[in-house]
């Protein structure tokens, strides 16, 4: 490593403190800039599994609440309490800045939009990395997580889908903006996909419990093959938001209504997936509302697992390269099934697919070539006038 200059002192924000899709990248965002030499601080909303590994890898971690946009706000309640929620947002992000003397600020996903306006206002070089795109959203909110992105100085976008979308309503600041896909990093040996498949069929699913990702309709194709006869299992990985319990209920239900459920088992958050990879002969995608980007797709390719994913937004993006992924129309259980069908019966095609797919997928995605362009991204930033 080379010596470390004076000013390259990055405060970096977040709005989440788990390990999901978002935080995952902001940890590779983060060991990409330790390894160019930055200081590194994060703000978080709290401590959780995020600070810890930000931590294990050499980053200060400070708590910092700020407003974040959700759906919520466009409420009643959500609205009264924006004033106070952009007010002590304004406090804690002062304090934070005072004490680590930042020359530059990356802001990690539009739904924190304060970070990004008084990062500029207050004489900072500001970088916003998006992971959303919310073309389904409302216009209000578009404009919402879009305008205060504009005070960036540089806009890193993580697909050519993202990129569309986000500048679809300030096309005037695309100028400003590059595509760095994710670096994702995959397991250090993967499994190989069984040879046969004795017994049941073992699908995966991994990612949070919502119903935007579509669970509904894997478990209506769960129903389908069952009741043709075939003999499949399902694993669900994740957890619903804080506050989504009430859909996790009607998961219960829906699996209790299937003619195995004991087949279906809810495995909860898990901060390392690769075990539940080794285990699964094929994961599933099936999200209902455009992704920005596929990061538990490409984890399945890069563990070398055949995929079915949904023909939607950046996830079609992500995985369309590879000949182990089949593509279906999103909230279509029957087109689910029948893809799951045609994996299983061409099972040892599939099976040698997934395994050239995940070299590829590892040349695109290597999480180092990931840090060192978003290193030379800000120090690039931070050495302009």
């Amino acid at each position: 490593m080379g010596a470390k200059a004076s000013n390259q002192n990055i405060v970096v924000a977040h709005p989440g403190s788990e390990l999901y899709g978002s935080d995952r990248m902001l940890l590779e965002d983060v060991k990409g800039l330790l390894r160019g030499n930055w200081e590194v601080t994060v703000g978080l909303p709290s401590e959780g599994p995020l600070a810890s590994a930000l931590r294990e890898q050499g980053a200060k971690v400070m708590v910092c609440n700020t407003l974040v946009l959700r759906k919520s706000i466009f409420t009643l309640r959500g609205a009264l309490g924006l004033a106070k929620d952009t007010l002590q947002g304004l406090r804690q992000m002062h304090g934070l800045l005072k004490s680590t003397k930042p020359s530059t600020i990356l802001v990690n996903t539009t739904i924190i939009p304060l970070w990004v306006a008084y990062a500029r206002l207050s004489g900072h070089k500001v970088a916003l990395h998006v992971h959303e795109s919310e073309s389904h959203a409302p216009k209000p909110m578009r404009l919402g997580l879009s305008l205060p992105g504009t005070f960036a100085h540089r806009i890193i976008t993580n697909s050519r889908f993202t990129n569309a979308a986000y500048f679809q309503h300030v096309p005037w600041a695309q100028k400003y903006s590059q595509v760095i896909y994710n670096g994702i990093a995959g397991p250090a040996d993967p499994a190989p996909a069984r040879r046969k498949i004795d017994g049941p069929l073992r699908l995966l699913y991994v990612g949070r419990l919502s119903e935007r990702k579509g669970l509904l309709v894997l478990l209506d194709a769960v129903k389908i093959l069952q009741l043709q006869g075939v003999d499949v299992s399902l694993s669900l990985v994740g957890a619903v938001f804080e506050g989504n319990e009430a859909f996790e209920q009607a998961l219960t239900k829906r699996v209790d209504a299937l003619p195995r459920p004991e087949l279906v088992e809810f495995l909860g958050f898990q901060s390392d997936v690769w075990p539940h990879y080794d285990t699964a002969d094929i994961a599933i995608v099936p999200a209902q509302l455009e992704e920005s980007f596929g990061n538990t797709a490409v984890e399945a390719i890069l563990a070398q697992r055949p995929v079915v994913a949904s023909r939607i937004g950046g996830l079609q993006e992500a995985v369309e390269p590879y000949s182990s992924a089949v593509l279906v129309e999103p909230g279509n259980p029957q087109q689910l099934a029948a893809a799951i069908e045609k994996i299983l019966i061409e099972w040892e095609k599939f099976r040698r697919s997934a395994k050239q797919s995940a070299v590829a997928a590892r040349e695109v995605h290597d999480p180092e070539l990931f840090g060192q362009r978003i290193d030379s991204a800000l120090k690039s930033l931070l050495a302009s006038k």
